[in-house]
């Protein structure tokens, strides 16, 4: 079994365990694990991050099922958590919902994935900049380019994707 199987294995086991708990919610996939989930693995993580608003139920529902804490990271043999602490992209970020083998996750959308990938990319990433560009030629279809440059916080980066836009769809 790969690494990757067994991620989403922990992450249905935490939702099963969420939902036993009564919540109406699940946690949404956020991060590089998101990344992981839109190149189906091709670039992959070694952390889940999850963002959920209900922090002291994720906590829990990680202890009962046998992971320990490290700072913000949770571990269990090779499976590494992140509880993201983002909660800017809440009010305005969207997410899809991403089946897998009968199981469906929530996963941050590919437009607010991209918008926090070019923080990174404007540092000076150029690793990340050219997975912005692969997942704009992936995705371009369906992905809402105007919400993408109402959410970009700085002039730089709105450049640099119309940049990569260009590069990539002509």
């Amino acid at each position: 079994m790969s690494l990757l199987d067994k991620q989403i294995d922990a992450i249905k086991e935490i939702y099963s365990q969420i939902k036993k708990a009564g919540s109406k919610i699940q946690p949404v996939i956020v991060g590089k694990f998101a990344l992981t989930v839109y190149t189906q693995g091709m670039y992959p993580s070694g952390n889940i991050s999850l963002l959920f608003p209900d922090i002291p139920l994720l906590t829990k529902v990680l202890k009962e099922l046998g992971y320990s804490q490290m700072g913000d990271f949770w571990t269990r043999g090779e499976i590494v958590i992140e509880i993201s602490k983002k909660f800017e992209i809440i009010p305005t970020g969207t997410f899809n919902q991403i089946e897998t083998e009968g199981f469906i996750m929530n996963v941050v959308s590919v437009e607010d994935l991209l918008i926090d990938m070019m923080k990174q990319c404007t540092a000076g990433d150029e690793t990340v900049c050219d997975l912005i560009k692969m997942l704009i030629k992936s995705y371009a279809p369906a992905l809402d380019f105007h919400y993408i440059f109402q959410n970009l916080k700085d002039k730089q980066s709105v450049i640099k994707f119309k940049q990569f836009r260009k590069e990539t769809l002509n």
